[in-house]
């Protein structure tokens, strides 16, 4: 039986739809008991969309990555050689300020963000097509806009993601695919195509795994706090670093280290982990313990 209430869909969003509208279009489709999406795109923009369903809706912090590619289209007041592009483009990658556009639900007020490349793919006349790679964030619009104060006037006239973290195009899904997956399993009994479409909300977070000992589970699902006698194995962490608990193969949720990995082998006891996000539902999963 494919379960999709604790899972990630990722959907190629169509320009046109906010992401919200997007979101809701998946759990009417699929029937999910709710879903959320990581990573807002503004109606006009199309690419990967990462929406969870269900108990995964509360991991899309972690999953939607601290980095964001795009490829869009450019289109300057001025017709400039190919040099001057390239020389413009460079000035526009590193740390930049940024105030967020009028559009914009958040803040209006500078803030650092870093353009980790900036890159001219074609050049035709005033449009230029780019391909970025950015921190979450940042806002390619005035980016470009940011561009044209220098050389005479530029505006964003097409956008598309490609890339959340590590997640790609290559994994996305459309709307259409979506709901003629659904169709096969609730009128032909062939769930094939859905499930296919269905990822782990664990597959898509990357952090640092921590392994934990079968026999802390139990009070960890609890309240209890992760302490040193409760970890079984670990990399390199770092003190105040992300990492992914599991207990064996099963996703137990996501938490802070309190101690790096060298501190850790001088020391018997004490807190390693606070735990942000239990994710194992201990009713759910009881043949673990």
């Amino acid at each position: 039986m494919t379960c999709i209430d604790d899972k990630v869909i990722i959907i190629n969003k169509p320009p046109g739809l906010t992401s919200h509208e997007v979101s809701t279009y998946v759990k009417k489709i699929t029937g999910a008991s709710r879903a959320g999406h990581a990573g807002t795109l503004d109606p006009d923009v199309s690419g990967v969309l990462p929406v969870a369903l269900g108990r995964a809706t509360k991991l899309l912090r972690y999953i939607a990555g601290k980095e964001k590619t795009y490829v869009g289209i450019v289109k300057f007041r001025n017709i400039m050689p190919r040099e001057m592009v390239l020389d413009l483009f460079r000035r526009f990658t590193g740390e930049l300020t940024q105030t967020p556009p009028k559009i914009s639900a958040v803040r209006k007020v500078p803030r650092k963000r870093t353009v980790y490349s900036l890159k001219l793919v074609e050049l035709d006349g005033r449009l230029a097509l780019f391909e970025t790679r950015v921190d979450a964030g940042t806002y390619i619009r005035t980016l470009c806009d940011d561009m044209g104060k220098i050389c005479g006037g530029a505006r964003m006239i097409e956008l598309r993601r490609i890339a959340v973290g590590k997640i790609s195009e290559k994994e996305a899904h459309t709307m259409t695919e979506l709901v003629d997956a659904t169709w096969f399993l609730k009128n032909k009994n062939e769930p094939g195509m859905l499930d296919a479409m269905l990822k782990a909300p664990e597959s898509l977070i990357d952090l640092p795994k921590v392994f934990l000992k079968k026999s802390s589970l139990k009070s960890i699902l609890s309240g209890a706090q992760i302490m040193i006698p409760a970890l079984e194995k670990l990399g390199d962490v770092k003190k105040g670093g992300r990492v992914a608990l599991y207990c064996g193969d099963a996703f137990v949720g996501v938490g802070q280290m309190a101690i790096d990995a060298q501190e850790l082998q001088k020391r018997s006891g004490g807190l390693a982990v606070k735990l942000e996000r239990m994710h194992l539902a201990l009713k759910k999963d009881v043949g673990l313990l």
